[in-house]
Parts: structure tokens; C-alpha cells; sequence
């Protein structure tokens, strides 16, 4: 009987129309990741970039709060050795005078309240915060021996460890540093060392623009800063 015959239906229009939604799925996929991996590629390219001096270098773009463990480990090593390696002695390019008769000027240093510090070690205070540089130089002071200033003492820096940079919060990071401060006073040249292990904390920081017609203490802070990061405490490191 017609009542009980099957009708059999007809699934390629269904298809054709799952495939067509399907393809255009895949097609807006397509479509969403080479936009993602374009801006990807955007923000991470290098600029070139060419400095005042002539040079090219390349260069990657960051946020003004942001600066590369390599970057910060740099600044606290450099900053630490300017500090505490003291020495009076001139440098052929600070009064040099090939006349062997005429004795070099010994650097007379800068006072503090109590103290004296090398001019090195006061130039290297600038990359120190504002709250923070006077009583840490002024210890610097306490520290540092008077035969400096003769000639006789030196000292140097001889950093065993320097860790890589710990975030705390948005531009806000802290180094640990395992150090000696080794000095040389007289004939001796074994040295005395001095233990110096610190965890030194340090944040990024805008840099001032150099009036053009600067003061030598202008340009001196400036140099010393241009790296955009500041230490604002030094405490004793818990090993």
C-alpha cells in the first residue's frame, strides 16, 4: 500500500549547507589569527634608531615602566662599583701633563657632614634616590679611608654575584649581590677585603631633560641617570 511505502529524503542540500557554514568558520579563523600574529609582529619588530653621535643600533619597544633584566643588573652593577671603588689618583685624561716635573693634581674629593667621598663615588650618588643618596653617601664617607686623598689607599669592587632581577611590582624589581670591597692601603697589594652582600632595590624613573645651557653638576646627574632606574634602598642580604 502507497500509506506504508518509505520515502527516502535527500541529505545533499543539508550538506552543502553545513560544509558552506564550516568553511566559513575556518575562513573567520584564518582571518582573526594573521590579524593577531600581524599586530604581534608589529609590536615586537626592532626600530632602527640612530643616536646622536652617528651610530645605528636597533631597538625594541617597551612600556615606560618596563626595563630588560639585563638592563637593571647592568645599571646595579656599574652604579655599585662607582660607589665603592675609591680612588683619588688623576687619570691621564682628567690632568694630564706630560711634563714628568710637574706632579699630577690628587682628586681632593667631595666633604660630606663628617667625611669625604671620592668626586667618582659623589658622581655614581645621582643614580641613588633623592631620599636615600645623602645618608648612603654619608656612610660611603664613613667608610672610605683618609689616605685615599694621599694617594696611598685604593679600593675596588669584587662582585662574586649578582642575581638576576626579582620583580616586585610594576617597575619596581630588587638584585641581590654577593660582594667584597677589597682595600689596598700602602705597599700592601694582597688587599683586605671587606664583605659586602646586599639585596638593592630599584625602580624605573623618568628621565629629566639637560637644560641646554647646563651646569657641569647638570650634566653629571643627568649621564648618571639616563638609564631610567634609580636605587632607593639597600638592605643586608639574607643568606
Amino acid at each position: 500500500m502507497k500509506l506504508l511505502e518509505r520515502k527516502e529524503l535527500n541529505f545533499t542540500p543539508i550538506f552543502l549547507i553545513v560544509n558552506a557554514v564550516l568553511l566559513t568558520l575556518l575562513l573567520l579563523i584564518e582571518v582573526v589569527n594573521f590579524a593577531r600574529i600581524g599586530t604581534i609582529s608589529k609590536t615586537k619588530a626592532s626600530t632602527l634608531v640612530e643616536l646622536s653621535d652617528g651610530e645605528s643600533i636597533r631597538v625594541l619597544p617597551i612600556s615606560s615602566s618596563d626595563r630588560s633584566p639585563q638592563a637593571i643588573t647592568h645599571f646595579v652593577g656599574k652604579t655599585m662599583t662607582g660607589l665603592l671603588s675609591w680612588n683619588a689618583l688623576p687619570k691621564p685624561t682628567d690632568d694630564y701633563n706630560p711634563d714628568p716635573t710637574k706632579q699630577l693634581k690628587l682628586d681632593v674629593g667631595v666633604a660630606t657632614s663628617k667625611a669625604k667621598i671620592t668626586t667618582s663615588t659623589w658622581a655614581s650618588g645621582f643614580a641613588l634616590s633623592e631620599d636615600f643618596r645623602a645618608p648612603f653617601l654619608e656612610e660611603i664617607g664613613n667608610l672610605t679611608p683618609p689616605d685615599v686623598f694621599n694617594g696611598t689607599t685604593q679600593s675596588i669592587l669584587k662582585v662574586s654575584l649578582l642575581s638576576q632581577p626579582t620583580r616586585i611590582k610594576e617597575g619596581d624589581w630588587r638584585v641581590d649581590m654577593v660582594a667584597q670591597i677589597i682595600v689596598f692601603q700602602g705597599s700592601n697589594l694582597v688587599g683586605k677585603p671587606i664583605s659586602f652582600n646586599k639585596t638593592i632595590f630599584v625602580r624605573a624613573i623618568d628621565t629629566a631633560v639637560v637644560p641646554r645651557f647646563s651646569s657641569d653638576v647638570q650634566e653629571t646627574a643627568s649621564r648618571v641617570r639616563k638609564a631610567g632606574l634609580e636605587i632607593y634602598k639597600i638592605q643586608d642580604l639574607s643568606l
